[in-house]
Formats: structure tokens, C-alpha cells, sequence
């Protein structure tokens, strides 16, 4: 019998990434022999993604935007209808509190630690700590997207008297999105890329996020190496601030911000990069966190600038530039160690890190090492 695997996601993929999960594993499960349904809020955002990375197969439910109690009573009954024998909750919020359907197992991923954040307090952090530990007792299985959180959630599980099975399970980057491109500087947008040295940043434009960070190492750079120019692709709430720095300090050759950039752009501006950026601090957060855009650089090859802190510690290992985490004057060093050397690849097998790769880890460990599909 054709197993059946129901995705619940919250929010719109803009603000909350944690359906990517789901959008990138649904067709290569689908082709692994499983029936995927993947509940999205309904928003344009979310259509347009689940459109781009779903096949035909996956059965795509949307619900519109409603009250936190509202939104758990209308996933319950999507979730009653399709009766799936998985169902897979992206992240352990109160919005994602789904009934399951009798003998339906339920998976929860964990991609961050929300009661580890330092803006998180009071109630709040009760709120946050409540629903980890809950993921612990009402899963049957549990997904973490880094391996701080395995050792976590190991020990409470522990502590808790808890054994329920977890699988270390990464993002990924999606085939169908990433296709590097050979481009000729010289003849798009107008040459102005030519002779450029490109460094790419995909992700929040926040000050944890690195973005002040890679600001002034730019800055400290530019006298040294010209030819350098930074590619900010994103928002957030350090925009106004690094577009302030930019006009103030006369960086604009140096720095350009594109705002939002849609998966259809992405293949553009990635494979104009010489290289890419990874910001990270020395924080449970880093250290818990996977950042998506890591995977998505890779299959460009291109050298990657970051930190040893988490998961680009664990998956670029020795191939990684590495800076002192918010040290801008130990980036813009080893971005200029990177220029002087002419590297320009990164020598990583970038097809470990798809998301066909992540879901046949995922199908063998659900149906073998936990028996939920027995």
C-alpha cells in the first residue's frame, strides 16, 4: 500500500522558511513511492513557491489566514480528511497543535531553538520552552535540521524518560531552482559587472544575521581591492541602517542591495558570484540554526566565507573560508586572502545536498529505523 506523508506548515515562506521543508521534499518523496499533501496558508508567496518546486502529484491544501484557534481547527479537519499514516509538523508552534487521525504518526521538526534566543523572555520563553518539550512527549519522531539540536533534544528526551527516535536532517537546495549559468559580464546590464570581484549574500538583511557586519568589511576592503562589489539580496531591519552606511561612507560602486529576489532570479545573480557569504555568530542560536541558503550556494561551487559555527562548520569542513564570527575586520582579511589567491572553487559534491539526496535518507529512516510505515 502507497504510504501517505501530510505536511502542516504556518505563515507565508517570505517570513517563516520553515515550509521550504516540505516544498522541497514533496516530489522526490513522491517518486520514492509516498502520497504527498502539504497544507500552506493561503497566500501568493506560497502558491507561487508550491507551484515552482511541487509536482503534479502532490496534493497542494490551502487554508486562508485566521485566529491561532481557528487556523488549528481548520488544519484538524484537512488533516481528518486526507488521513495520512505521517503526518509532519514544520515546526513545533502553537498553530501547527494538529490532531492527528487515529493511527497516524506524527513527526516534528525542530530548525531552531526559539527558547535559546536572546530576544525571547518572560511568557514568551515559557510559551516557546512549553511547545519543545511538548514536541517531545506527543511525537512519535522527531527531525532536527542541525546537530546542536540532536544533542538537545537527546538530552531532554533523556531527561524526560523519552525515546523518541530522531533523525539529523539538513536543508537542502532544490534542483529545479538552482542551475548555474555560464554568463558573460561584458554583455549584461549594460557591463557593469565587468572586471568586478562578486561576493553574494541571500538571506535577512538583520544585524544577527551579519548584515552591519559585512557592511564594514566591505568598507575596509574597498581600498585594498577595488574591484570588489557586494550583492545584498533580502530585506530586513538592518536595510535602512546599511543603506544609510552606504550612502554616508560613498560605497555605492561597492555594495548593491536588490531587495527581494524570486527563485526565478536567484540562478542570475549566483552564478555572476566569485564567491558567497555565510554570516554566523557564536550563539545557541548559530550553533541551532541551518541556514537554507547554504545548500543553495553550492551547487555553483563557488568558495563560501563563514564562520566555524554550526552547520557550515559541519558541511563545508576543511573547504571553507573562515572569519572570527562578527569580526568585520578578520572578513574583509580573508576575503581579500580569497581575491590575491585567484581560488574560484569550492570542491564540494553538491549532489549530497539535494533535496532528493535528504528525502531517501528520509523514507529509509522512517520506513526502517523508526517503523512507522511497517
Amino acid at each position: 500500500m502507497q504510504p501517505k506523508i501530510c505536511f502542516v506548515t504556518t505563515g507565508d515562506i517570505r517570513v517563516n522558511a520553515t515550509a521550504k521543508r516540505a516544498l522541497g521534499m514533496a516530489r522526490p518523496l513522491d517518486r520514492l513511492g509516498w502520497k504527498v499533501a502539504v497544507v500552506l496558508e493561503d497566500t501568493a508567496e506560497n502558491r507561487h513557491r508550491a507551484a515552482l518546486e511541487c509536482g503534479d502529484a502532490t496534493e497542494l491544501v490551502f487554508f486562508r489566514q485566521h485566529s491561532a484557534t481557528d487556523e488549528i481547527r481548520t488544519k484538524s479537519a484537512i488533516v481528518a480528511r486526507l488521513h495520512p499514516d505521517v503526518l509532519y509538523i514544520s515546526a513545533p508552534v502553537v498553530r501547527n497543535m494538529v490532531t492527528a487521525p487515529r493511527g497516524c504518526r506524527r513527526v516534528v521538526e525542530h530548525s531552531e531553538l526559539a527558547s535559546h534566543n536572546a530576544d525571547v523572555h518572560g511568557l514568551m520563553w515559557l510559551k516557546v520552552m512549553a511547545m519543545e518539550l511538548w514536541s517531545i512527549v506527543q511525537a512519535d519522531a522527531l527531525v532536527c535540521a542541525s546537530r546542536y539540536l540532536m544533542d538537545i533534544f537527546g538530552r531532554r528526551a533523556h531527561r524526560m524518560l523519552c525515546r523518541t527516535p530522531r533523525l539529523y536532517l539538513p536543508y537542502a537546495y532544490n534542483t529545479a531552482v538552482c542551475h548555474p549559468a555560464i554568463i558573460d559580464r561584458t554583455t549584461v546590464a549594460d557591463g557593469r559587472y565587468a572586471g568586478r570581484w562578486i561576493c553574494c549574500y541571500m538571506g535577512s538583511l538583520t544585524d544577527n544575521y551579519g548584515a552591519l557586519t559585512m557592511t564594514d568589511a566591505i568598507d575596509r576592503l574597498r581600498s585594498s581591492h577595488p574591484e570588489v562589489l557586494l550583492i545584498l539580496m533580502g530585506r530586513g531591519d538592518a536595510e535602512d541602517e546599511v543603506r544609510r552606511i552606504i550612502r554616508e561612507r560613498g560605497m555605492e560602486r561597492h555594495i548593491m542591495l536588490t531587495g527581494y529576489v524570486s527563485e526565478e532570479e536567484i540562478d542570475f545573480y549566483f552564478s555572476l558570484a566569485d564567491a558567497f557569504i555565510s554570516p554566523m555568530h557564536d550563539t545557541p542560536q548559530d550553533w541551532a540554526r541551518c541556514p537554507s541558503k547554504l545548500y543553495m550556494y553550492l551547487p555553483y561551487d563557488r568558495p563560501i566565507v563563514t564562520c566555524r559555527v554550526g552547520e557550515p562548520l559541519a558541511t563545508l569542513g576543511d573547504k571553507g573560508v573562515y572569519y572570527q564570527p562578527g569580526d568585520a575586520d578578520d572578513m574583509a582579511h580573508q576575503i581579500g586572502k580569497l581575491i590575491d589567491s585567484g581560488a574560484t572553487r569550492l570542491g564540494i559534491d553538491a549532489s549530497r545536498h539535494t533535496w532528493q539526496a535528504r528525502a531517501e535518507v528520509f523514507d529509509r529512516w522512517i520506513r526502517k529505523e523508526t517503523g512507522l510505515c511497517e
